[in-house]
């Protein structure tokens, strides 16, 4: 009866924040998010305002230890991100992968995204648990606007991971023409 009403529960919250089925979630995992994790998932700023606006904790955890930031900024989720900032979320928090935010905004190439980041003091040269940078992961995957703007945030191109490739390198590696020539720029060798 107790996993009957915690399913009933999941449904109806999940139909108030506008669940998307094709997100792919088990049973297990809807019944084990946050309601916040699933109001930024489904993109939805009246639920994670209301709950924000009764004190939830904004700097939740999904399984994975991202924050609801960190999933805001994944998917380019500005209103999302903003309202989360003026919450005081924590912009620097990272993750089980020792990812933060501005990572994954990085990595998806939200340049607006990584400007709400940036005002908010995130810094641009975190490196994850591997040693990449946010200008790293923006230069593998050829993103231009983001690789821009981060450098225009003082991002550091000289910085290597701990195999010892640069930005510059990872561009090179991935055939990111157009990055490997801002990245050029940037370090003076054009």
């Amino acid at each position: 009866m107790k996993r009957f009403k915690l399913i009933y529960l999941t449904l109806v919250l999940t139909s108030i924040v506008g669940f998307l089925p094709h997100l792919a979630l088990s049973d297990t995992d809807l019944l084990s998010e946050d309601k916040l994790i699933l109001a930024v998932i489904a993109d939805d700023l009246d639920v994670a305002e209301n709950l924000l606006g009764h004190k939830h904790n904004v700097d939740v955890r999904d399984k994975n230890q991202r924050t609801p930031l960190s999933l805001a900024a994944e998917g380019g989720k500005e209103d999302l991100a903003r309202l989360l900032v003026r919450f005081n979320a924590r912009v620097n928090a990272q993750d089980n992968l020792g990812n933060t935010p501005i990572y994954y905004a990085a990595s998806g190439n939200h340049a607006s995204v990584i400007l709400i980041l940036i005002r908010e003091k995130a810094n641009p040269d975190n490196q994850n648990r591997q040693g990449l940078t946010p200008l790293m992961i923006a230069a593998s995957k050829g993103h231009v606007y983001a690789l821009q703007t981060l450098l225009e945030a003082q991002a550091d191109p000289t910085i290597t991971d701990f195999t010892g490739r640069s930005a510059l390198d990872w561009a090179v590696r991935n055939s990111r023409d157009p990055a490997a020539r801002i990245l050029k720029t940037a370090e003076g060798l054009q």
